[in-house]
């Protein structure tokens, strides 16, 4: 973690963001597959390939897409640590925020499966998706919190671009396909790793800090 030497101390968490897949749950989504079926090859990211699309073929590319994630939020399972985890979010009184590439059908499907409840909850059908900032920003709206007061947890660099834009507080959740980023003010191997920080350091997370 990053001394911020002579900086001002940031201000305590109030509220935590979460990225769905790869933090809150394990799903089942073949992204190649995906790829494949809507546009016959693999490379790039589904989202900003299908912005490219004439209206009928992007219709038919997000029946596609909400046809496999339907598949796998009626298969979620939550990830190792996260139930507790949110559980002691709640009884510290921080708000909790979701901020996801996935449809709204498919996040309500899954919260419904594991019982899980968020404060915010922003889609792509509900904002641009990361890297932007804005659905970081709507969801701290949602929060009633500023961006300074608001941590993000994600697994991907589209989580900590989105974040570090939005000026929250970025934290990567390490895993065997990204162990770094640079926009990540703070890196852990799982949520209680983060939790442990956030009580040793009552609630405060600095910001990044440049060498």
């Amino acid at each position: 973690m990053r001394a911020n030497g002579g900086i001002d101390r940031p201000a305590a968490i109030g509220g935590i963001l979460f990225d769905m897949d790869g933090v809150v749950v394990q799903q089942r989504l073949d992204f190649l597959a995906i790829k494949q079926e809507i546009f016959g090859t693999t490379h790039g990211f589904i989202l900003e390939r299908m912005g490219a699309l004439t209206p009928p073929e992007r219709a038919r590319a997000e029946a596609i897409l909400e046809r496999h994630e339907t598949v796998a939020a009626a298969q979620a399972e939550p990830m190792d640590g996260i139930l507790p985890f949110l559980s002691w979010v709640e009884a510290r009184g921080l708000r909790r925020g979701l901020v996801t590439r996935n449809s709204r059908k498919s996040v309500e499907l899954v919260l419904a499966r594991l019982g899980l409840r968020f404060d915010a909850i922003v889609t792509r059908e509900d904002a641009p998706p990361k890297p932007s900032p804005e659905p970081v920003w709507l969801a701290c709206r949602q929060m009633g919190l500023p961006p300074s007061a608001v941590l993000f947890v994600g697994d991907f660099e589209f989580d900590m671009l989105s974040g570090r834009r939005a000026g929250v507080r970025t934290v990567l959740l390490r895993s065997p396909a990204m162990q770094f980023s640079e926009h990540a003010d703070l890196s852990v191997d799982c949520v209680g790793e983060l939790r442990e920080l956030l009580e040793r350091e009552d609630g405060v997370v600095p910001l990044h800090q440049a060498e």
